[in-house]
């Protein structure tokens, strides 16, 4: 009966298709080049990247016009490009033996740092991004105006202003070794020889701590703490700096196991997570999750660690946080548990869970967890099952879940089908068990509209009334693969983007948060504009608005799809399952971009122009 009904829905919206949608060839914008266009990328605010043999180009959402053309930075190549995540930064990394570093304002069009202009012998040998000031330091040999010699020295840069705010004088034989950081008027500086702290104002050194090489230094403003970071082979030593005169606190560095991938400041102490990888590749291990992770909670008079047995994970932690009465941690391979700050377990025993924890968050009656396998809501104070029904599933390479709040109820779609949840007394029910996405996919996203329940991924869409019944689906078959790699580049900067959030999110991991809310943790779009508004700078102000507009995808999909003599990208409404409109771009390997927020795609033609098409129209 379903599959009847689906051929049924699938032979209406075939003979409905001519008065349904229209097919567009004609673009609404055209941007011509001289040179040859080299590949297209579209960063997070909304700006067109093109690389041409003229300039480095930006377009922005709806100009008629190439908003801007940076003929210093010709035929750069995709890998010379670094995103700084959640700004407007773009860093050109370095080529060949010379390391000039140039960073250009994608909003405002504008390069806001360049070592060559700026006097930097060679470039600078190393950079270092401090959040949330939008300060770069920058290490190497300097020029100052008008003056004949070269210095060693350490300069900082206002990319909001692309000013420079100060060179701190250096010996050449203590260059900065790691990432210094800043605390009121002063920046502390990790070198080879020492720690050096220089008041920002004035550039002067107000002390020097006697710490050698140290990798990283980490400030708490609130309590005014400096710590320094030193790597040691695979694992890491920690010293704690009088702020005031540099002055050791504790006796000796605090030597621990692993790479610290988490630091967080409670009132109890400093919280610390390292990894200890297995054997082959460290990125490779810890992008498998291979290796098991330990927690540190050092006393904040002595570095001593509180804890005489740190809980044993079994794997690599990659959920953390701090709640008033403990910290609570989840583990890739499976497992959940809650530890007192005096480093007593707070629960019976670890909580066992499926693999892959999507996620962790809090709803009225509990902690809702969702793995690949299982999904349960949990007691924050017991760590048990708050009403004994944990749902088991197949394994599931991609779980997404959504809130109905018409109906009060979760919605968790997996191998199984979708489930609905009822938060107030964990009653579930499998309400479909049918779910097959053409092109073997599995659904990646799930959304609750005004006639049912949406399941969506790169080629599909399927609509299902509220008791889980099916009404529509369509599908789309996906192009080939250099087609379909063109448009993958923009899912991959996104993909590099997330991966660097945890170090964008520097200034806020600190604050020790505790478990988000459900809301907050499937929005983080929201929270990234918030971020934005407290930046008083008109390229943040620009991506706030853009994180703060309804998406164009928040009525349709746009889905790219392969039709005779090259690719098609399709306007599905999501309400009715029909083809709003069709672009058909003729050209068996294209290059092009989709920005779904705006609504635009952006396409590189034969010649040297880029064609720019309005999907909301």
């Amino acid at each position: 009966m379903r599959n009847f009904k689906k051929i049924v829905m699938l032979v209406m919206i075939m003979l409905l298709a001519h008065t349904g949608w229209t097919q567009k060839t004609t673009p609404d914008y055209q941007y011509a080049f001289d040179g040859q266009v080299k590949w297209l990328m579209l960063h997070e605010s909304g700006t067109l990247l093109a690389s041409t043999g003229e300039a480095l180009a930006g377009i922005r959402p709806n100009s008629s016009e190439v908003s801007f053309k940076l003929e210093r930075l010709k035929r750069v190549k995709e890998e010379h490009l670094e995103f700084v995540p959640n700004t407007p930064y773009v860093i050109i990394k370095p080529r060949g033996i010379f390391m000039h570093t140039v960073v250009v304002d994608v909003v405002k069009g504008k390069i806001v740092f360049d070592s060559k202009a700026e006097n930097w012998q060679n470039g600078v040998t190393s950079r270092h991004f401090l959040y949330p000031e939008m300060m770069i330091v920058v290490n190497g040999m300097h020029k100052e105006e008008g003056l004949g010699n070269y210095t060693a020295g350490v300069g900082m840069y206002d990319l909001k202003t692309g000013k420079l705010v100060k060179i701190f004088e250096r010996k050449g034989t203590n260059p900065m070794t790691g990432e210094p950081d800043i605390l009121g008027d002063n920046i502390i500086i990790p070198g080879l020889k020492n720690v050096e702290c220089y008041s920002i104002s004035s550039g002067t050194v107000k002390w020097t701590a006697d710490v050698k090489n140290a990798t990283n230094i980490v400030t708490n403003e609130a309590s005014k703490e400096v710590y320094a970071f030193r790597s040691k082979g695979d694992n890491t030593v920690v010293y704690k700096i009088n702020a005031d005169n540099g002055t050791s606190l504790w006796q000796e560095g605090n030597k621990i196991k692993g790479v610290i991938s988490t630091i967080e400041f409670t009132k109890k102490g400093l919280a610390i997570v390292t990894n200890i990888l297995s054997g082959g590749s460290k990125l490779a291990s810890k992008l498998k999750g291979s290796g098991t992770s330990k927690v540190y909670l050092l006393d904040l008079n002595s570095g001593a660690d509180l804890w005489d047995k740190s809980p044993k994970t079994k794997g690599i932690i990659n959920h953390f946080y701090i709640e008033d009465d403990g910290i609570i941690f989840g583990v890739s391979d499976g497992g959940i548990n809650k530890i007192a700050f005096d480093g007593t377990p707070r629960w019976k025993k670890p909580l066992k869970t499926g693999p892959g924890i999507q996620i962790m968050a809090t709803v009225p009656t509990g902690l809702l967890y969702i793995s690949e396998t299982d999904a349960d809501i949990i007691d924050m104070a017991t760590g048990e099952s708050v009403f004994g029904k944990a749902i088991k599933y197949k394994r599931s390479a991609s779980v997404v879940s959504t809130y109905d709040s018409k109906m009060d109820r979760f919605l968790i779609s997996c191998k199984d089908g979708v489930y609905e949840v009822d938060g107030n007394n964990g009653e579930y029910n499998l309400i479909a068990n049918d779910i097959t996405f053409g092109g073997k996919e599995d659904p990646t996203g799930i959304e609750v509209r005004a006639g049912g329940i949406l399941l969506t991924s790169d080629q599909n869409l399927e609509m299902l009334d509220f008791q889980g019944g099916a009404n529509w689906d369509v599908y789309h078959r996906a192009p080939g693969k250099s087609a379909f790699g063109a448009i993958l580049m923009g899912a991959l900067t996104a993909t590099s983007m997330a991966m660097g959030s945890a170090h964008a999110a520097r200034a806020g991991y600190m604050k020790g948060a505790g478990v988000p809310a459900y809301h907050s943790a499937v929005q983080r779009e929201e929270d990234a504009a918030d971020a934005y508004a407290a930046i008083a700078d008109a390229a943040f102000q620009e991506m706030m608005k853009r994180f703060k507009a309804t998406k164009a995808t928040a009525n349709a999909s746009f889905i790219l799809t392969k039709v005779d003599g090259g690719v098609a990208l399709v306007k599905v409404d999501k309400d009715s399952g029909e083809t709003i409109n069709e672009i058909v771009i003729e050209d068996k390997d294209p290059m092009y971009e989709v920005d779904d927020i705006e609504g635009f795609l952006y396409f590189k033609d034969k010649g040297n122009n880029i064609s720019a098409y309005n999907l909301n129209k």
